[in-house]
């Protein structure tokens, strides 16, 4: 602003004095020489002045071009939880007779963690075992039965009424063997279950039975979660979410670990938006492997949606436009030149422009938007200060 107040002031004093020595050689010349020609001659003299005189702009006011790396990110915050997160539930009802793990402890995949007691189990399993020897002994003297009988209907001494009986003993027999055979693998498999075992390498984030509680089927036992990977839930507004992809890089800061950054990606995201909201659900996978991150931290931090290595950029400011299409203003052997440029994709909200065609790595173009500023006018680039 300063500089353009300076400019008006050197204006007007040009024309201020182009008017007194327009005056005064009016005076001297004692009309020998018509005073509208000599008029015209001081008057062509100072403009002429003028316009020799280059547009100071400072160092600010341009800038050069060159590649530079961009890059895009989406401001995002959520809450941690574990990936993998298990409730135990019971299989069956029973008494459980020993918890050995505790909130905060590790368990190892296959662990035994909980116990119930297996005396009925185990009573139950002998007596479907015998039911079932019981029923293969039948079956065995059925089939026996089936071979005498067909023996003699060959020789005509069996009627066909006897024949068809003793098969369809064979074949009841047959399926109520099969049909004890399965409750000896329901009673195998309810006290193989008194043995509760940790499916994953985790730890215990909650228990609610103790030893010598009797529960039910399906009664809450423990939960584990694996706190090797996490997730943060973060969400994204319907406007931005075309922009996020799976595998996109994630760098967040934890809340607590300020200065530490946490690298994660996007492992995954929801196909609807949250109901009475315009945010769709993205779950950003974050590795755990030295243990700093815990369930329930809080996250913020930024999604890169775009990035390129290198960018022609120019301040959207310093972009023109007339009836021929866009342009700039470049700096060439001390004037202005107008430049046709093809404008690429916006970056940093808009105020810088990638331009596909018409600069190159080097050129310097001005950014001021003066109205004075014209193709051919003359510049020159001041120092501050």
């Amino acid at each position: 602003m300063a500089f353009r107040w300076a400019t008006r002031i050197v204006k007007a004093g040009f024309l201020v004095g182009g008017c007194t020595l327009a005056v005064m050689y009016l005076a001297s010349a004692g009309g020998t020489v018509d005073a509208n020609d000599r008029l015209k001659n001081v008057v062509a003299s100072v403009s002429t002045s003028q316009t020799v005189r280059p547009f100071e702009l400072t160092q600010t006011e341009v800038v050069k071009i060159a590649l530079v790396p961009m890059e895009e990110r989406l401001r995002v915050s959520g809450e941690l939880k574990p990936v993998n997160r298990v409730v135990i539930r019971a299989e069956a009802g029973g008494k459980v007779i020993d918890v050995s793990a505790r909130e905060g402890e590790r368990v190892k995949a296959g662990e035994v963690i909980l116990r119930f007691e297996t005396d009925d189990l185990q009573s139950t399993l002998l007596l479907r075992e015998s039911d079932r020897g019981a029923a293969e002994a039948e079956l065995k003297l059925a089939i026996q039965a089936l071979s005498r009988v067909e023996q003699l209907a060959t020789k005509n001494v069996a009627s066909k009424e006897q024949l068809e009986k003793v098969r369809r003993d064979v074949a009841a027999t047959t399926s109520k063997v099969q049909s004890l055979s399965a409750q000896v693998d329901i009673a195998r498999a309810a006290l193989r279950d008194a043995d509760v075992t940790a499916p994953f390498d985790g730890v215990v984030a909650g228990r609610v039975v103790e030893a010598g509680s009797r529960v039910s089927a399906d009664a809450e036992l423990l939960t584990i979660v694996d706190t090797s990977a996490l997730e943060a839930k973060v969400l994204v507004s319907t406007r931005d979410i075309t922009r996020v992809a799976a595998g996109q890089a994630a760098t967040l800061t934890i809340d607590g670990m300020e200065g530490q950054a946490i690298e994660g990606t996007v492992a995954r995201i929801n196909p609807v938006a949250e109901s009475g909201t315009r945010f769709v659900p993205v779950y950003l996978r974050l590795a755990n492997r030295d243990g700093r991150l815990w369930g329930g931290m809080f996250a913020t931090g930024s999604i890169l949606v775009r990035e390129k290595a290198d960018a022609l950029v120019v301040p959207a400011i310093s972009l023109r436009k007339d009836e021929t299409g866009d342009y700039v203003l470049k700096l060439h052997n001390g004037h202005l030149q107008r430049q046709s440029v093809t404008v690429g994709p916006a970056w940093s909200s808009g105020s810088m422009i990638e331009i596909a065609d018409g600069l190159v790595e080097g050129d310097t173009i001005i950014t001021a938007p003066l109205s004075e500023l014209r193709p051919d006018v003359a510049v020159t680039i001041i120092k501050a200060g």
